[in-house]
């Protein structure tokens, strides 16, 4: 290589082209400070909505030992933490392809 060769500026960058999942190109301001915000608040209702579920049918059946009400309790939020992910994500991706198509 000479030094003529090396003073040579390299060529345009490549352009990535359109981001993914939207038309005009744009991305959506605030969308991943809302999904954590909203994963966030899934994670805290999912625990609270176990607990409060737990305790009510530990009430109903009458079980009174705590050893058993805890082991329920934490079955119970163990179920509900997926269900509250799910639920958080369906949310988006129908909020997602819904502006999809509108714009």
């Amino acid at each position: 290589m000479t030094p003529a060769e090396s003073m040579v500026p390299p060529g345009p960058k490549e352009d990535p082209g359109p981001i993914p999942g939207r038309r005009d190109g744009t991305r959506r301001t605030g969308s991943r400070l809302l999904l954590a915000v909203a994963l966030a608040g899934g994670v805290i209702g999912a625990f609270l909505a176990g607990a409060y579920i737990s305790d009510f049918l530990c009430d109903i059946a009458g079980v009174t030992s705590t050893n058993v009400r805890l082991g329920v309790k934490v079955a119970s939020i163990a179920l509900a933490l997926p269900a509250g992910f799910y639920l958080v994500e369906r949310f988006f991706l129908s909020r997602s392809s819904r502006g999809g198509r509108n714009s």
